[in-house]
């Protein structure tokens, strides 16, 4: 067996099985069945590479449908509106797009429409579906796995599943699917059932077939991070059942900075080399650390730099990689020739400049900074 989560091996003892067990939460025998229904092993186990607890087997027939209780308490209402609108106020997503992962009847889709969003949802079961449809909801017939990936209408500004992804047999994938329907930077509410608690209290009776996937807030938080998203917050909810997380779609890293910054660095090289020529003085840069062979490569040095100088003995007579400039030890500096040396050298900079006015004060230092050319 292979982990939901990781899917790295998983033991081959469980930590606990359960046997003779009710196949699901949602299979009543009936007079013509009884005699030969019989109950099935419920084995836990943990992954002891990413902790996710989990039942070994196959998931339940319905795992694609919503199930829910035939009607939501007051109580629940109430909490689940002002839950959505705090949501919705919290990351300016009042009017916007939001999905509904798993909507069953489309329960949560009135709560959330009357927090201010702009509902769709997405369900397996047809009759589900056509419910929330009947209610006025736009809602897809559809669950997300392999083949059926894509959301109509998407991308969408924001999504919630909740007491869902628990259900999935594969709850890295189901996230990654939903990541892959939403635009860039995307807010999320996701609800699992808090397994920290059925642990800390010793609540024997709470697994299921029907929940493949038991997460403590560790884990949850993880697969959640490995999967698409980061974790604004998480937390308890619902009397202590329930970890509710509000999550953002990964962005994109943008590295656009850079260039310009390569570019303006680039500039005072040049400008400071140039100067060097036109007085006749030969440069050498002094370091072959990492970051001086990257800027020897990009800042279009190659051909104005006599040589680079080093105080390792393993550089020295040798050639900077790419650039093929020869390395030399500070003593090239006693010939007389090279007339102003170029620091590259990152913490050790100053010390290098120090050096370099005891023993050589004729000629030009400077040191490559973060914004270009600085003389020492």
């Amino acid at each position: 067996m292979k982990c939901r989560c990781c899917g790295e091996e998983m033991p081959k003892e469980p930590l606990l099985a359960y046997r003779d067990m009710p196949k699901s939460a949602q299979f009543f025998p009936d007079a013509g069945n009884v005699a030969e229904e019989k109950g099935v092993d419920l084995l836990l186990c943990q992954c002891p590479f990413c902790g996710l607890l989990q039942l070994a087997g196959e998931p339940v027939p319905y795992y694609r449908e919503v199930i829910r209780a035939t009607r939501v308490s007051p109580e629940m209402h109430g909490f689940r509106v002002k839950q959505f609108r705090d949501f919705l106020h919290r990351y300016d997503l009042l009017g916007k797009r939001i999905v509904e992962i798993g909507c069953g009847g489309g329960e949560f889709l009135q709560m959330m429409q009357e927090a201010g969003a702009t509902v769709y949802g997405i369900e397996y079961s047809a009759a589900l579906a056509a419910q929330a449809r009947s209610e006025g909801h736009t809602v897809h017939q559809l669950y997300l796995e392999a083949g059926a990936e894509r959301i109509p209408e998407a991308p969408y500004d924001a999504f919630y599943c909740l007491s869902f992804l628990e259900h999935s047999p594969e709850p890295g994938a189901f996230l990654r699917r939903i990541a892959g329907n939403l635009t860039s930077g995307a807010h999320g509410l996701v609800e699992v059932p808090d397994v920290d608690m059925v642990l800390r209290e010793n609540l024997y009776s709470e697994f299921i077939q029907d929940h493949l996937s038991y997460f403590t807030k560790d884990t949850f938080c993880r697969l959640l991070e490995q999967n698409g998203f980061e974790v604004f917050s998480c937390g308890t909810i619902w009397h202590g059942y329930v970890l509710s997380a509000e999550v953002r779609k990964r962005r994109i890293v943008d590295v656009s900075g850079f260039l310009a910054q390569q570019e303006k660095v680039k500039k005072s090289v040049a400008a400071f080399l140039t100067e060097m020529e036109e007085k006749g003085r030969k440069t050498a840069v002094w370091g072959a650390g990492h970051q001086a062979l990257a800027d020897l490569a990009m800042l279009d040095m190659k051909e104005r730099i006599v040589c680079v100088l080093d105080s390792a003995d393993f550089k020295q007579n040798k050639f900077t990689p790419a650039t093929h400039i020869p390395i030399a030890a500070p003593a090239e500096l006693k010939k007389g020739e090279i007339g102003a040396v170029l620091v590259i050298a990152g913490s050790y900079s100053n010390e290098i400049c120090r050096i370099l006015e005891t023993e050589h004060p004729e000629i030009v230092r400077a040191v490559l900074q973060e914004d270009g050319v600085e003389r020492a």
